[in-house]
């Protein structure tokens, strides 16, 4: 069955106070005490959070829609978080906590934010008389622990610097000692007592003085912006009922004709065909949407995208959405990490958005930043799961990067190495070319007739022999080898060898030791750090 129009229906009234709006066509009592209670919410956390004039990412909208049914989950649409419920039914203080806490804090422990949003889910308001930590229908250790901190009279004082301190980013048991200045562990066995008690009492908590003649904005809807709200609770159950209500919207003109085609390019996607023609009669029509011009910048070539999404961010600060857009369009890589780091500026609670600005500082060589976006990205994480998941790939990225500094490391020592054999290579040959052109000039000036006996050059150097255990051989450039020996008398002897005469000896630590006869020249040479050359070697 499709939805009856609101034309022809009595008149609507929408009130307004804060980010919160509430719209009905009769029983303005029990629009305002919604309104009531919401706005203290908002003022209580406020305080708890010691933030003034909390913050919504979203306007809050409830419509008292007389074919709809029970309160169910908000949810968000064209810009508002929205829900659409049957007249006189109050809808859930928990979950208008949750959105004020999401656009206020980064993700706050588990137990913690859980046991908040208990203890705002059972918050009363009378006007400006608030109470809150009275009787749940199914109490857990998180509720117990909040509900013993807000109502406990030694602790209640104080509850402010717990949320305070959970928001800066710590953990439940250091936010306790500095709230309370107790053991937390002394703290949690009373808050298993509190919950074994069972004895849930609510007290008072100082709330916002409000007179609704004075602080409630209230005036006329027009009851084809109502069927536009109504449309939009309808796109997940009903799909043809909501376009018959955005058509209807359109026909009627004015500021709903705008929200008529907007809502009509989000039924073109659902069914798979393309919602730009919509999206741009929505701007045609003069509809001033953040989301709108999100929708079609990513239908749009880059520049013109780049235009859309900027004029989306300047209309939504709050929204982090349109600066993320604009870092996946740069080309820059230092613009796209400025772009990325206003992101998660605006929402510490992306963990998307941690995790790209991570990888990006990691490659364009911030590596301190990006150990500190890492561990922001696992902060935000919304499960341990997701948390463990993010700690991995975190500990394996930075493997990588150490991995590939010690590789740079090794080339840059092999390098150097490399230019020193090169160097004593060069000067050895010229030594050597300055030692044959010698030679070729005596044998000119002997004659034909040359030396019979020619003596080498080792033989010209005093020989030593000596016995020990060899413990080393290190192979070096140049087929030459250093042998490490280790006399009876425990002093050490490193001789340069040639790789003809050690053939037999296999690189490294010997193990065991080899007992060995050696003799050798004594030509010490400090570069290979050596006594002499090798002339004889006898294993034994």
């Amino acid at each position: 069955m499709l939805p009856v129009s609101a034309f022809g229906r009595e008149r609507w009234t929408e009130l307004n106070l804060g980010p919160f709006y509430i719209d009905f066509v009769n029983d303005p009592a029990a629009a305002r005490d919604v309104l009531t209670q919401f706005e203290q919410v908002r003022w209580v956390l406020g305080g708890s959070l010691e933030i003034q004039d909390l913050r919504s990412l979203w306007p809050i909208r409830v419509v008292y829609e007389p074919s709809a049914g029970a309160p169910g989950e908000f949810i968000q649409r064209n810009g508002q978080f929205l829900l659409v419920c049957r007249p006189g039914s109050r809808p859930s203080l928990e979950q208008v906590t949750a959105i004020l806490l999401e656009a206020n804090t980064p993700r706050l422990p588990e137990e913690a934010q859980s046991g908040l949003l208990q203890l705002f889910g059972t918050l009363e308001a009378q006007g400006s008389h608030v109470s809150w930590g009275g009787p749940i229908p199914k109490p857990n250790l998180a509720w117990a622990r909040m509900q013993l901190f807000a109502t406990r009279f030694e602790y209640r004082a104080s509850l402010h610097v717990l949320v305070a301190s959970l928001k800066s980013g710590s953990s439940l048991s250091v936010a306790e000692r500095n709230a309370f200045g107790k053991d937390p562990a002394v703290l949690e066995k009373e808050v298993r007592a509190n919950l074994a008690a069972g004895n849930w009492q609510a007290v008072a908590v100082s709330g916002r003085p409000l007179d609704p003649k004075r602080d409630f904005g209230e005036h006329a809807l027009d009851p084809a912006i109502a069927d536009c709200y109504h449309a939009d609770s309808l796109l997940e159950s009903n799909l043809k009922a909501a376009e018959t209500l955005y058509k209807g919207a359109i026909e009627a003109g004015g500021p709903a004709k705008a929200m008529g085609f907007a809502g009509l390019a989000e039924v073109a996607r659902r069914q798979k065909e393309d919602p730009k023609p919509f999206l741009q009669n929505a701007l045609d029509a003069g509809i001033i949407s953040a989301p709108v011009d999100v929708a079609l910048a990513a239908l749009e070539p880059p520049q013109r995208a780049l235009e859309l999404l900027k004029r989306a961010a300047a209309l939504n600060p709050l929204w982090a959405v349109p600066i993320y857009e604009q870092a996946r369009l740069a080309t820059d890589p230092a613009v796209k990490e400025t772009l990325l780091r206003k992101a998660v500026q605006i929402d510490p609670r992306a963990t998307t958005y941690w995790l790209e600005l991570a990888q990006l500082q990691t490659t364009n060589g911030h590596a301190i930043e990006a150990q500190g976006s890492w561990l922001r990205a696992e902060d935000s994480a919304g499960t341990a799961a997701e948390k463990e998941r993010i700690h991995q790939m975190r500990m394996d990225i930075e493997q990588k990067r150490l991995d590939a500094a010690d590789e740079e490391r090794v080339r840059e020592r092999d390098a150097a190495h490399a230019d020193d054999q090169r160097a004593q290579d060069n000067e050895a040959a010229a030594i050597r070319a300055a030692e044959e052109k010698a030679n070729r000039e005596n044998d000119v000036a002997a004659g034909d007739d040359k030396p019979a006996d020619v003596v080498p050059w080792d033989a010209m150097l005093p020989q030593r022999k000596l016995s020990g255990m060899l413990t080393q051989v290190d192979c070096l450039r140049g087929g030459k080898t250093r042998l490490i020996i280790q006399e009876r008398s425990g002093k050490t002897t490193s001789v340069l060898g040639d790789s003809n005469l050690t053939t037999a000896l296999s690189c490294g630590t010997q193990q065991p030791p080899k007992k060995v006869s050696i003799s050798y020249a004594a030509d010490p040479d400090q570069h290979f750090r050596t006594a002499g050359r090798l002339v004889n070697l006898q294993l034994q």
